[in-house]
């Protein structure tokens, strides 16, 4: 297995972990991001509930992906990216905003700036896994 499998395999993990976390505990989950106090309310709860869903979803979607052929994996590892560049943009603009969560946006960045370039680097290798 190669450095950039086992990297790509972690990040799903980490995936599942991040989904987890949102999901169970969205309080606790965005508070360990920096998110204040005063946006905790149902709405966020929901939201990063909802957040925490599409992460448990993709990271199963990579496990699943690891036993099939490399087409699959690549396609799942593909969308990965496609899903943290739009974290990423999303976080960008919220940046620009200053709209009072300007330490989650960063905290969050710096977790997500890695994403798309690990999975495109992975991508781009054959076999994937």
């Amino acid at each position: 297995m190669s450095s950039l499998s086992a990297l790509s395999r972690a990040m799903g993990a980490a995936r599942l972990a991040v989904g987890a976390s949102a999901l169970l505990a969205p309080g606790r989950a965005a508070r360990l991001v920096g998110f204040p106090n005063a946006h905790d309310n149902p709405t966020a709860r929901v939201m990063g509930r909802f957040s925490g869903v599409r992460d448990l979803l993709l990271g199963a979607l990579l496990v699943d992906a690891s036993r099939s052929d490399a087409g699959s994996r690549a396609r799942t590892i593909s969308f990965n990216a496609l899903v943290d560049v739009g974290d990423l943009a999303t976080l960008a603009v919220h940046l620009v905003q200053r709209q009072g969560i300007a330490r989650a946006a960063l905290l969050s960045t710096l977790f997500a700036l890695p994403g798309p370039a690990v999975w495109l680097a992975t991508r781009a290798r054959a076999p994937i896994w």
